[in-house]
């Protein structure tokens, strides 16, 4: 795992209405974030490192760096 933080690039990202709403009842909740984009990115980190673990996600070694 990285120890070092990477440079950031941000990308807008658009969601439906309900996804937002969504969020910030998570947001009210407390349980995953403190903002919109806190709750958002907590998710996708769970929802990333879960894919990893169940083996949907993979990196091949096609030779190309």
């Amino acid at each position: 795992m990285a120890t070092e933080k990477a440079e950031t690039d941000r990308v807008p990202v658009t969601l439906a209405l309900s996804t937002i709403a969504y969020l910030e009842k998570l947001v009210r909740q407390g349980t995953h974030g403190t903002s919109v984009p806190g709750v958002a990115k907590t998710l996708i980190e769970e929802g990333i490192r879960l894919a990893i673990k169940d083996g949907l996600l993979s990196i091949r070694d096609n030779g190309k760096t």
